[in-house]
């Protein structure tokens, strides 16, 4: 998700020669096969140039997003690639797929889910809560939140959110990534998962929190690093060896954690960068994307990335780079702190616009409204102390 494959799929894209004849106009869905796997192409909504959409090419019957294999290969070539034509476009993702597996074509189904007290009142269930920083849990919470890592796991809906984050990578429409909704709607996220685990999330500074054999990369918290050759986490309580933690929605085939410390990263950005972060009068600026100039762009690790939030995923790697990266837990620390630098800067610039564009701040966020019920909008997300506050780091 934040290493190399999109650049390397959309370069494997571009350098296609272009292929004649592609889907004809008609609005007719166009089938064949290729390399003895049945294709269907669909229509895009302009011409035969468009970005290719999720419902616009099936292999085998199911969407190209839903498509992995080992190796590398995610839903990026589905990602706003523009190709020369729909036609070489899945081409070249069938040449990509040979001897793939469909992974959950279908989005899980929604659990039922408990909503957060939006307004903060005496009695919701996550009113008044601490988040605290890692190292400066005790041990018994630390058993405390690893079970409850578990029994979310147990219950099925753990699942459900790796689902959903997944989905959200590839569905621009939710503004999770690469827009100026990516820290409202990870705090609407956290919210809602926090709600399920029923206790609070701590925060990874990884500012200064840097080395892998220490908090929370411990055996008794989140476990550590993987083995060599296969990546696969053998301690702590999230080691597939121990049974509780198969990994099911994912970019490949692996049903085991996986990470690789400094494979693509040396280390986690450091408190020059977050200082500069939170030195920004701005929290975004047009066109709200990955080039924009502004506080959320610059947390979120772009431009000039992988920094802060993306420096995070690539430096932990294994199951952190893909768009189902909250299947380590370590991915819930990570984005604490960043709710917690979005806090801190917040505070630290009380005149500023906390969310932009201010179009969206009223809008409801994807897919908690149309899946779960949950009509929270990002203005409403903007005060996050009417359910949680962060506590700070343990004294040295």
């Amino acid at each position: 998700m934040f290493g190399t494959s999109r650049r390397q799929v959309l370069a494997m894209a571009l350098a296609m020669p272009f292929l004649a004849d592609p889907v004809p106009r008609g609005g007719k869905c166009r089938e064949l096969t290729i390399k003895g796997r049945s294709v269907k192409i669909c229509p895009p909504p302009t011409d035969e140039h468009a970005l290719v959409l999720d419902e616009t090419v099936f292999i085998d019957g199911v969407p190209l997003r839903a498509m992995v294999m080992p190796g590398g290969f995610s839903s990026a070539l589905n990602q706003h690639v523009i190709h020369p034509t729909l036609l070489s476009m899945v081409t070249e993702a069938v040449h990509l797929l040979r001897g793939a597996r469909l992974v959950n074509p279908r989005p899980l189904a929604p659990v039922e889910l408990a909503h957060p007290d939006v307004a903060g009142r005496a009695g919701g269930r996550n009113a008044g809560r601490l988040r605290k920083h890692a190292a400066a849990l005790t041990a018994a919470e630390r058993t405390t939140l690893v079970n409850a890592f578990l029994e979310l796991k147990r219950s099925g809906a753990y699942d459900f959110f790796v689902d959903v984050h997944r989905r959200a990578f590839d569905n621009h429409g939710w503004n999770a990534h690469m827009h100026a909704g990516f820290l409202a709607w990870h705090r609407a996220y956290l919210l809602l998962f926090e709600n399920q685990l029923g206790t609070a999330l701590p925060y990874w500074d990884w500012s200064t929190q840097q080395r892998p054999d220490a908090t929370p990369f411990t055996p008794d918290f989140l476990g550590g690093n993987g083995r060599p050759g296969d990546t696969q986490v053998m301690d702590g309580p999230f080691a597939y060896r121990t049974g509780q933690w198969p990994i099911t929605v994912s970019e490949d085939d692996r049903n085991f954690l996986r990470r690789e410390f400094g494979a693509q990263a040396d280390r986690p950005s450091g408190p020059s960068v977050v200082d500069r972060a939170l030195a920004m009068d701005v929290y975004d600026r047009p066109p709200y994307d990955s080039s924009a100039e502004g506080f959320r762009n610059l947390v979120e690790g772009w431009p000039g990335g992988p920094q802060m939030h993306n420096r995070a995923h690539v430096w932990v790697g294994g199951n952190m780079l893909g768009a189902s990266s909250p299947n380590d837990p370590a991915f819930f620390l990570n984005h604490c702190f960043v709710d917690k630098l979005w806090a801190d800067w917040q505070a630290r610039h009380p005149s500023a616009a906390h969310f932009l564009p201010a179009e969206l701040l009223d809008v409801p966020l994807e897919p908690f409204r149309s899946e779960s019920g949950w009509t929270i909008t990002p203005r409403e997300l903007l005060d996050h102390r009417k359910w949680y506050t962060y506590g700070g780091a343990p004294a040295l």
